[in-house]
């Protein structure tokens, strides 16, 4: 007795589809298109992401499939990996990065980003701001100590 029971939540258990990993065939942030057993399609899969981060996941991509209540037709992608590029951090650290090389790295010694930045709003710096050929700072002591010819000093030195 206790070994029919035992087949027939063996049987009930087989059409369970447990989570499993999975292929993308077709890229997208909301949605994807994956493989997963060899020449199953998966159409229309619904991407859940942390809130605050909205990624494209590109063709290629591993994924973590939970296929909800069981059924492959109820399937949601809950973690990805494997685009075609990878950043390799170390402990404590963090970075945020798309597939185009633009990066946002939280580091241990401070923030690196690589890429154009364009801002909409204002920029507030406690410490000093440099590029590549000099400091805000030692543009305010050129221009408070400039002058032309017998021209006297600006009236208003830059602070």
């Amino acid at each position: 007795m206790i070994q029919m029971v035992q087949r027939q939540i063996n049987k009930a258990l087989g059409q369970i589809r447990q989570s499993f990993q999975g292929i993308v065939a077709r890229g997208g942030s909301k949605v994807l298109q994956l493989t997963g057993l060899p020449d199953e399609t998966l159409q229309e899969i619904e991407l859940f992401q942390q809130v605050g981060f909205s990624s494209y996941i590109p063709e290629g991509s591993r994924v973590v499939v939970l296929p909800l209540q069981g059924k492959t037709s109820r399937s949601i992608v809950i973690a990805t990996t494997g685009g075609t590029v990878v950043i390799n951090v170390s402990e404590g650290e963090t970075c945020i990065y798309d597939q185009f090389g633009h990066s946002i790295w939280l580091k241990k010694d401070g923030i690196k980003m690589k890429g154009n930045v364009d801002v909409d709003g204002y920029i507030k710096a406690t410490e000093n701001i440099s590029d590549k050929t000099g400091s805000m700072q030692e543009m305010r002591e050129v221009y408070n100590d400039h002058k032309h010819g017998n021209s006297p000093l600006p009236t208003e030195p830059m602070e």
